[in-house]
Order: C-alpha cells, then structure tokens, then sequence
C-alpha cells in the first residue's frame, strides 16, 4: 500500500507542474492531497470509437507488417533481458521484432540531427528520459502522431496523461522515483547517506560515480540539473562535491550501475527503481535510498521521428506498449509500475526504498525546457570543469 500511494502521489504532482504551477516538492506522507481536475494541457479530440478510426488503425497495422522492421534508440529502457522479453511478446504479436540500438541520451539526441541532416533515417523511436525526448522536440524533429494510437482514446486508463508536452509529440509510458544507489556489501547501515550534504564528508571521496552532468543528458545531468531548479543544492554545493572527485562515467549508466554492484564504486547519486530493480532481484548487492532533502519522480518518454523510416512500424509498437498487455510484458520485464490502471505493478518488494522519500521532485516538461537550457549556457562546466 505505501508503495501505490507513492505512485499516486507522483502523478498528482505530475498533473500540478504540467497545469503551470511553480515548482514545488510535493510531501510524501498520509494521502495524497486532493487535487481540483485540471484541464488537459493538449486539445482533446473525440474517443469514442468509429468505423472510419477503426478502418484507419487497420490499415496502419497492415502496413506496419509490411514494412516489417523497426528501430529503436533506447538508453537503458530496452536492456538485456527486458529488452528481449519486450521485443519476443511483440514479434508474437505482430510478426516482427523491433530492433534495440542501446545508447546515451545525448547521443540518440547527436544521431537522430545527423539522419536529419543526411536524410537517411534509421532511428523510428526514441525511447528515453524527458532530456532527451524535449529536445529532440523542440528542434523540430519529431512526429506527433498520438491521435491515431487507439489506446489514446480513453486516457482515463492511465494513472495520468500520458501526454507529456503541449504539442503531443512526447509520450509518457512508465514512471519511476530515483534516488542514490549503494553497494550493500561495502556500505554499512549506519554509514548510508540521508542527506545529499552528507556526500561531502571525506568518506566519500572518489568512491561516488556518476553519469557526467556536463553530457546534457543522462541520470548524472538530471541529477544535477533537477535539484538545482528545485533549489534543494546549488552551484556552492556542487564545486564542494566537484572536489570530492566524483568518478565520471560517459558511457551509459546501466554498466555504470553494474561497476557499483561489483564495488568499483560505492555509490551513484540517481538511480531509478526501475533502472536498478531487476539488478536488485536478480541479487545484485544494491538498494536504493531515500533523502531528507526529496527525490526525483520521472517518466520514461517516448516519440516517434519525424520522417521516420517505419512510421507504421512505430505507431504499433508506441500503440502497442501503451496497451494493456504491452504495460504488463513491460511492467513484468522490468519490475516496475505502469501506467495504466487495469494493469497490476511489478515493483519487487526488494526494490523498495529504503528509509521512504520525505517527498517527490517532479521532472515535467516545463522543467525539462529549463534545464535543457542549463546545459547550454555550460553551468555544469563551469563547475566540473571542460570534459
């Protein structure tokens, strides 16, 4: 029960930030607040179903099995064994297998602008964090193509709106509370940080690792970027941690995780539940911790590419993993919460967090935009240094 009240305390403070409010931490104790309904940040359109949709969406999943291919550019959402379970349930489905090329935020973000420019597009979907997909939005190279998903119809089967920005290009599929992870084995109980300030005591010095803020993208920059905009550390807080010398890590955060469980570090400041958990069940000696300061909720969000190769190949699978076998094949894989209602969660009691957030810092997309900007104007260079 305390873990489903978590989650719902998530999406209030989701549907609060998307309405336009102040940024605010949302309190992580008793019910969740009462929230008045507020109006949806895109236009709706009619879902009941009709013949001429019903005839529309055929035709997509036609074409899609005739184009028979699909790409996408994941960070760490398709990995290893969910990855296969995901893409097995779907081939079973629909006849073919889509295609997982694992890489970094930033550079899903660096590949898609040179298809662009080149014209030859192999990415159809970008899978990632709300980094990566609002800036991909936001150069204009993205489709919006949520009014043809036939599971979009009803959005009151989802926990909430699954459409994460005003223009409808980005969609959110799962959701997730991050936090520091900690190898077991190596940090004793009574040793466990419960507030970001305590990273700073000399304990800890070069024994934390992080995926490098300075890349725009990536747990290490939301990290970073997400508790500055909420004003929890600031830019003092990051040059004392900056001399605790951080180990950092540009090459994707799930090894980076494995290098903690196999005690290369100690610890990384931001993981998510879903990130880390099949690690944890699988035996890995990690666990997740709550901070007195808050912890960050986010989504994983996903986009279709503008001039995509498979546009039909990619409105199925988006479609499809909306759905609500697709939630419970992915939810299942990956031990997490899904999105919608009717599907039961995952979260393996292991994954717990442990002590409970104090309260939920939610990563919208007002804040995204913010914090994109964050990285243009260098602020975390000019803290880390040039890479």
């Amino acid at each position: 029960m305390k873990a489903l009240k978590l989650y719902l305390v998530v999406l209030v403070a989701l549907l609060i930030t998307l309405a336009g409010c102040t940024p605010k931490a949302i309190p992580v104790s008793g019910q969740a607040p009462t929230t008045p309904m507020l109006t949806p940040v895109v236009p709706t359109i009619s879902t009941a179903p009709n013949s001429g949709q019903d005839e529309a969406w055929a035709k997509v999943v036609q074409e899609a099995k005739k184009e028979g291919h699909l790409t996408l550019y994941p960070s760490a959402y398709f990995t290893g064994d969910k990855g296969r379970i995901v893409a097995k349930a779907f081939q079973d489905r629909y006849g073919f297998k889509p295609e997982f090329l694992i890489i970094t935020g930033p550079q899903a973000v660096e590949k898609v602008k040179v298809e662009a420019r080149m014209n030859q597009r192999i990415g159809d979907i970008v899978p990632s964090g709300e980094s990566t997909t609002t800036q991909l939005s936001q150069a204009g190279l993205t489709a919006n193509v949520w009014q043809e998903l036939p599971e979009l119809r009803d959005k009151s089967v989802f926990k909430s709106d699954p459409i994460f920005n005003p223009n409808g290009d980005l969609i959110s599929f799962s959701l997730k509370v991050n936090g520091p992870t900690i190898n077991t084995n190596l940090v004793k109980l009574q040793d466990e940080p419960r507030s970001y300030f305590d990273l700073l005591e000399p304990k800890w010095k070069g024994k934390v690792i992080l995926e490098d803020p300075r890349t725009g993208g990536g747990a290490g920059f939301t990290w970073f970027s997400a508790l500055l905009y909420y004003k929890v550390l600031d830019a003092d807080y990051y040059r004392r941690f900056a001399k605790q010398e951080p180990i950092m890590w540009g090459s994707g955060f799930a090894e980076m995780f494995s290098m903690v469980a196999r005690g290369e570090a100690w610890l990384s400041p931001h993981a998510a539940d879903t990130t880390v958990g099949y690690m944890i069940v699988e035996g890995a000696p990690l666990k997740i911790l709550g901070m007195k300061e808050g912890n960050i909720a986010t989504s994983d969000v996903m986009t279709m590419v503008k001039g995509a190769t498979h546009p039909n190949a990619a409105k199925l699978f988006m479609n499809w993993i909306l759905s609500r076998e697709g939630q419970q094949v992915y939810a299942r894989a990956g031990s997490l919460e899904p999105m919608r209602k009717d599907v039961t969660g995952f979260l393996d009691p292991r994954v717990k967090m442990q002590p409970e957030p104090q309260k939920l810092l939610p990563r919208t997309y007002d804040m995204a935009t913010i914090i994109n900007q964050y990285h243009k104007d260098g602020i975390a260079e000019g803290i880390f240094g040039k890479k």
